[in-house]
């Protein structure tokens, strides 16, 4: 009797402890975008640092889209969220981060305004600085 009162104990800590780790994971995060009005685009997070990385699991999106002239457009694995391109003001999305790479552009200017991020278990995206010329 005391054997099996030690196992239920054990059991309900065992499953405590999942309930508390699923808890905990990144659903519902609060990431910003902004977009605009000069020709600028960005994607940070609650504390106001340029998302790289984000663990899988659920985000709400709040975009600030600030021209007309641009739109903000998220897409990678099973997100593809747009604002339109005359379109000014504050729109809301929730997406889902799995592994992969996440890109954000503005389709109108998007070799000039864009940003990526990774997410889940894909790695960080790396910058590179080139190196300046060799002096002859």
């Amino acid at each position: 009797m005391r054997c099996m009162r030690i196992l239920l104990l054990a059991a309900t800590i065992v499953v405590a402890s999942l309930i508390g780790v699923s808890s905990t994971g990144a659903d519902n995060g609060q990431l910003v975008g902004s977009v605009g009005p000069g020709f600028g685009i960005s994607l940070k997070d609650s504390s106001g640092v340029a998302v790289t990385h984000l663990a899988a699991g659920t985000y709400t999106v709040l975009v600030h889209d600030l021209s007309e002239e641009h739109n903000f457009h998220l897409s990678g694995p099973g997100v593809d969220v747009t604002t339109d391109v005359v379109f000014t003001g504050d729109k809301t999305f929730t997406i889902n981060v799995t592994n992969g790479t996440y890109t954000f552009i503005c389709d109108v200017h998007s070799t000039t305004m864009h940003g990526l991020f990774t997410g889940g278990t894909t790695a960080s995206p790396t910058t590179t600085t080139p190196r300046p010329p060799r002096s002859p």
